[in-house]
C-alpha cells in the first residue's frame, strides 16, 4: 500500500466507514489473534471473540481517532491486554496475582513474538504457493499429519516441503 493509500485508509476508518473498518481488521488480525490466542488460553476465551469486541468498542467510541494505522494495531494489542486483565480481576486473588504478572513479564517478549510471525508470513510470499501453504499451516499450529491430511499429500511430502521452505526463507533472510 501507499503513503496516499494508507491515510485515505486511514481517514475512512476514523469516519467508521465499515469498508475501511473491514481492510484494518483483516490487516491486523492474524496478529491480534496470535497474542490473543496466547494470552486467553489458560481462560478459556476464544481470541476471536475477544478481538471482536475490541473493534465493536472501537466502532462504537466515534470520538477515539486514530493518527496512523499502527498506531491502531498498539491500540488494539494494549486493548487485549487491558481485557484480559479486566477478565482476571473475576477470578480468586492467588490466581489472579499469578496471570497479571505473567501477563506483564511477557506483554514485551509476546508482542516481539507476534512480529517475528508477521515476518515470516510475510517471507510466505518468497516461496512456492504450496510450500507457503505448508509453512502457514505449520505457524498456525496444524500437527504434519493434520497437514498431510488436509492437504492430500504424504506425511513425508510435508515433512520434505517445510525443509526445503526453510532451506529457501533462510536463504532469502541471509541477503
Amino acid at each position: 500500500m501507499s503513503k496516499q493509500d494508507d491515510i485515505i485508509l486511514l481517514e475512512s476508518f476514523n469516519r467508521r466507514n465499515p469498508k475501511a473498518f473491514s481492510i484494518v481488521y483483516r490487516m491486523i488480525y492474524r496478529e491480534l489473534y496470535l497474542y490473543a490466542t496466547h494470552i486467553f488460553n489458560p481462560l478459556n476465551l476464544p481470541a476471536e471473540d475477544v478481538i471482536q469486541d475490541i473493534f465493536t468498542d472501537i466502532w462504537l467510541r466515534e470520538s477515539v481517532q486514530f493518527s496512523s494505522i499502527p498506531y491502531i494495531k498498539t491500540f488494539c494489542f494494549i486493548a487485549l491486554k487491558n481485557a484480559y486483565k479486566n477478565k482476571i480481576k473475576h477470578l480468586g486473588y492467588q490466581q489472579r496475582f499469578e496471570l497479571e504478572s505473567k501477563i506483564e513479564n511477557e506483554f514485551s517478549e509476546d508482542i516481539e513474538q507476534v512480529e517475528l510471525f508477521h515476518s515470516l508470513y510475510e517471507s510466505l510470499k518468497f516461496l512456492p504457493d504450496d510450500y507457503a501453504t505448508v509453512i502457514r499451516m505449520y505457524l498456525e499450529g496444524w500437527k504434519p499429519e493434520e497437514i498431510a491430511t488436509q492437504l492430500g499429500l504424504a506425511l513425508q511430502t510435508v515433512y520434505n516441503k517445510r525443509r526445503e521452505a526453510i532451506l529457501i526463507l533462510r536463504k532469502h533472510m541471509v541477503k
